[in-house]
């Protein structure tokens, strides 16, 4: 986020973990390259000696301010950030097995595999955010899904309904694409200097297998230096969610209006100049978190396609949108559990808003279907 002091906490919070930091992807690059040894003298393309060498080459590099300097420098000559690691390792690795190391890939393989390592990651904790917590804060206010109020088209007064019902078309989209997010696919990249793996030849397949295995991570099946489905499955996901979330607060931010007065909030946003007003800055402040993520997204697919077989430019923008993303993320997964914990429905204006409506409220049965079909995806 931006670097400034007064809005630091506004708009930071203590949970957010940078994945896409110079240390992690530093370490994912040496990881690489251990891994990647090891699996090529388990199929005889380099000697095991090698890769022993190598592993405790890569175990001596201390990832330190001198290093990332030295990143930094060789990234602003050369584009890539992988040369001066692999120097590293080669400063720590006696010169006879030189050759044996980085065999067969490029810095396109280290730098895929380095953001997908860094995704899975952020997805694993950003599932955390909305386990445990959240799901308890729905079903509690499930309790109330008897409550009267009332249904809203085009911003104008529609029809009775009940809270359950709201609550069902807020939440059942927001869990169904969290969903999603687990059934995503985070590979490995091997292919070589042009993607086509030429230095295996029919050992390519398994040495990617291997690779996978090793590194937790997937088999895409096939080289995607080119294709960029896999980053751009991860993005599409994370845009759903980011999608029910903007409509969900942007309900509240409308309900929570002081005409409307459907929900209060237990924190007082205060006006420098009228003392009786309570500024919903908690709903604000998360719908503003959301919509930089999804601003961040949509420049991400604005630079999204390759030409050739690298491309430098659409492949530098997606570090640069990936790097933002994963602390924006996170920022709006917090930032919407926050403002959740600090809402208080209020009975009284949502029966006032309905009562005039009374004898025109829909099937209670259905409503009790919508409501326990959400217990079940919650309870899921």
């Amino acid at each position: 986020m931006i670097d400034r002091k007064i809005f630091s906490t506004y708009w930071g919070y203590p949970q957010v973990n940078s994945h896409v930091s110079d240390v992690s992807f530093i370490r994912a690059i040496l990881t690489y390259e251990s891994c990647l040894a090891s699996c090529q003298s388990s199929l005889g393309i380099i000697p095991k000696e090698a890769a022993q060498a190598i592993h405790e080459a890569v175990n001596r590099v201390r990832v330190d301010d001198g290093l990332i300097q030295q990143v930094d420098s060789s990234t602003a000559e050369n584009g890539i950030p992988t040369i001066a690691v692999v120097e590293a390792i080669k400063e720590q690795l006696a010169q006879s097995y030189h050759p044996f190391l980085h065999v067969g890939v490029t810095s396109q393989d280290l730098i895929d595999t380095a953001h997908m390592l860094a995704l899975q990651q952020l997805t694993k904790d950003f599932q955390q955010v909305f386990s445990g917590n959240f799901q308890s804060l729905v079903k509690s206010w499930l309790e109330h899904s008897d409550w009267i109020c009332i249904a809203r088209t085009r911003q104008q007064q529609a029809l009775p309904v009940t809270f359950g019902y709201k609550l069902y078309h807020w939440f059942a989209p927001l869990v169904d694409s969290l969903k999603i997010l687990e059934q995503l696919r985070f590979p490995v990249s091997l292919g070589g200097p042009v993607g086509d793996m030429r230095a295996f030849g029919e050992q390519g397949k398994v040495l990617t297998e291997k690779l996978a295995e090793a590194l937790g991570m997937d088999d895409f099946g096939a080289v995607w230096h080119q294709n960029r489905q896999p980053v751009s499955a991860v993005i599409n996901a994370y845009e759903l969610v980011l999608m029910q979330l903007r409509k969900i607060l942007q309900d509240w931010i409308f309900l929570a209006n002081s005409e409307i007065g459907e929900i209060r909030l237990l924190s007082k946003g205060k006006s420098s100049a009228m003392a009786h007003k309570n500024n919903p800055v908690q709903l604000e402040q998360a719908m503003v978190l959301v919509s930089i993520a999804l601003d961040s997204i949509q420049n991400y697919k604005n630079h999204a396609v390759f030409s050739s077989e690298r491309d430098g430019v659409s492949w530098t923008l997606e570090w640069y949108y990936l790097s933002a993303l994963d602390s924006q993320l996170q920022l709006a997964a917090h930032g919407f559990l926050k403002t959740m914990h600090l809402m208080d429905w209020q009975k009284e204006a949502m029966e006032k808003h309905a009562e005039k409506f009374g004898g025109q409220f829909q099937d209670t049965a259905i409503m009790s279907l919508l409501v326990d079909e959400l217990e079940q995806r919650l309870g899921h």
